[in-house]
């Protein structure tokens, strides 16, 4: 996932940055909220993570004015706030989830994946002549709909989030079947078959390529 972290505390921002990383994300980290709205705006994120004490823009303010201009980036908060009142107050402001300082990382991450995935369900991903609409359940080659499974169309969905990029089993895996789910690598191969067989029958569709040592890649 392509991440846009938005947190001025230094020690924090390397924590979260090189652990997100770590896990195969890529993260953009702002110092300060003046750029936010213009990266929202002009790269697709999967999520944002918005602390609440920038030095120059309240959390809460930069979250209500994004949402009002239109940005349905998923927004996770995180900020030493920690009363009842201030994630009250960060959920009317258009955030999807709110995190307290101190924190596990792996709550962290567990939050934004779980933002992102709900994020995804009012997102049109297009790739070549394939378009898949995530809220609707639906997708298509050349306006041809795909009669897909629950399953086929989910694997299609994370690969079809990260066009052109290589994309890891354990990703679809999380994505496709949830986090937790004992599922063996190598189902995700088997899926992967499924989608090829369906698309070559479509001039121009996109293809899948395996990534060796890695999982897979949906090209235009």
């Amino acid at each position: 996932m392509n991440i846009l972290l938005v947190e001025d505390d230094p020690g924090i921002g390397r924590f979260v940055s090189r652990g997100l990383a770590a896990e195969g994300h890529a993260v953009d980290w702002l110092r300060a909220g003046r750029d936010v709205a213009a990266s929202l705006k002009r790269d697709a994120y999967a999520a944002a993570i918005l602390d609440l004490g920038l030095p120059d823009v309240d959390g809460l303010e930069l979250c209500r004015a994004l949402r009002e201009a239109g940005v349905e980036t998923p927004i996770l908060m995180l900020t030493a706030r920690d009363s009842l009142d201030d994630k009250l107050d960060g959920f009317r402001s258009g955030a999807d989830d709110y995190l307290s300082k101190p924190f596990a990382f792996e709550e962290l991450l567990a939050r934004l994946n779980a933002v992102a995935r709900r994020g995804d369900r009012g997102v049109v991903l297009t790739v070549g002549s394939l378009r898949v609409d995530a809220r609707a359940r639906t997708a298509a080659v050349g306006g041809t709909a795909l009669a897909l499974p629950r399953r086929e169309l989910d694997v299609l969905i994370s690969l079809a989030r990260r066009a052109g990029e290589a994309v890891s089993r354990e990703q679809i895996l999380d994505e496709a079947w949830g986090e937790g789910e004992d599922i063996a690598a190598n189902t995700v191969d088997v899926y992967v078959g499924y989608l090829r067989r369906r698309l070559v029958a479509f001039d121009g569709a996109p293809t899948i390529e395996t990534v060796r040592g890695l999982g897979f890649r949906i090209l235009e």
